[in-house]
């Protein structure tokens, strides 16, 4: 396996459970062993993310109509602040760090399949669950009702439903086991050059 060094760029993709390409995003490559690869997304980067066919946010839908229309993947902006995300090698979810004018503001868990990996490319389906936890280490979850509407709607199987909920459930029986996973990153901060925003690059809705 060869590993991305420091600022080189890396792509993160989330697929529809059929195969095709839900999202895409380009991330810096901040740390990458075999351990885990830590990426910054930089404000201002284009991504690709999940959109319906007249390119509307399929999230501008009522829940019971989300997930019953086709779906395609449509470039953005991203919009936000600059996010962290760890990506703790073989495990069914990544991490997401976000800060608040300079001041952590807490930890974003998304729930997906294990990530397969080609080179720099990493691979996941969105299981919709999510799981916020405080920077006091309170949590709470999150979509629990896209996720179901998913799952009712023939979108995502059932099983991984009930696996989102299984890890997530394990990340919050033991906070500081899974902190030493993940790793303790609340003083970083992106060197010089790591806030320039990337563009997709070529090839990145390959199937």
């Amino acid at each position: 396996m060869t590993y991305a060094r420091s600022g080189e760029e890396i792509l993160l993709r989330y697929r529809y459970p059929d195969g095709r390409v839900q999202a895409a995003i380009p991330l810096r490559a901040v740390e990458d062993d075999a351990a885990r690869t830590v990426a910054w997304l930089s404000p201002g980067t284009e991504i690709s993310y999940w959109a319906l066919q007249n390119g509307r946010d399929p999230r501008e839908l009522p829940l019971d109509e989300r997930f019953r229309h086709p779906m395609i993947t449509a470039r953005r902006t991203w919009q936000g602040s600059g996010v962290l995300r760890v990506m703790p090698a073989g495990a069914a979810y990544q991490v997401l760090h976000f800060w608040d004018e300079g001041r952590f503001a807490g930890w974003y868990v998304n729930l997906e399949r294990p990530r397969m990996r080609r080179g720099s490319c990493f691979d996941s389906v969105d299981q919709h669950l999510d799981l916020a936890i405080a920077a006091d280490g309170s949590h709470t979850w999150k979509d629990a009702d896209e996720a179901q509407a998913a799952v009712d709607a023939g979108h995502l199987p059932e099983a991984d439903l009930a696996a989102a909920r299984a890890t997530g459930e394990a990340v919050i029986a033991d906070i500081d086991v899974w902190l030493g996973v993940v790793g303790d990153w609340r003083e970083w901060s992106p060197p010089a050059g790591f806030d320039a925003p990337l563009t997709l690059p070529a090839g990145w809705d390959a199937r």
